[in-house]
């Protein structure tokens, strides 16, 4: 019986023997420019803002991937197999490593959602902060009324 043919590997070639594609694109935001340094505060309220979204997305997406992670590792079979005389083997030297990473991720939702948190507590403090300068602004008498 012939063997099939191998099918294209979409992307250039290169990288990861696993992987012989490029690095996939990157399609997040462009982080703004940053101001000439000068000693003034300078915030961006809708940028705080949707930081503060896009840790909350990024929480959920590695919920889910947590959900995809431990259920391969608890109930997939392993990476190099169950044979007795090599892929037990190498699931006894991989096993604490796995471990740790299943606890890495698994704690990253979590630590993206304070992070999210924190974000938007920022957000609010500091365009609260901006409204109440205005507002102390606004209330002293213009320069040269003589003012009480």
């Amino acid at each position: 019986m012939p063997t099939p043919p191998l099918p294209d590997v979409p992307g250039p070639t290169g990288g990861y023997r696993n992987a012989p594609t490029g690095d996939p694109p990157y399609n997040g935001s462009t982080p703004p420019a940053l101001p000439t340094l000068d000693g003034t505060l300078v915030v961006d309220f809708a940028q705080v803002g949707k930081a503060g979204i896009d840790a909350g997305n990024a929480a959920d997406t590695m919920a889910a991937a947590w959900t995809t992670l431990s259920s391969a590792a608890l109930f997939g079979a392993a990476p190099w197999g169950d044979d007795p005389a090599l892929g037990q083997g190498f699931d006894q030297v991989f096993a604490q490593p796995r471990d740790d990473l299943l606890k890495a991720v698994q704690a990253l939702p979590d630590t993206l959602r304070k992070f999210a948190e924190a974000l938007g507590a920022a957000h609010s403090t500091l365009e609260n902060g901006d409204e109440k300068t205005s507002e102390l602004a606004q209330s002293f008498p213009p320069p040269g009324t003589g003012g009480a």
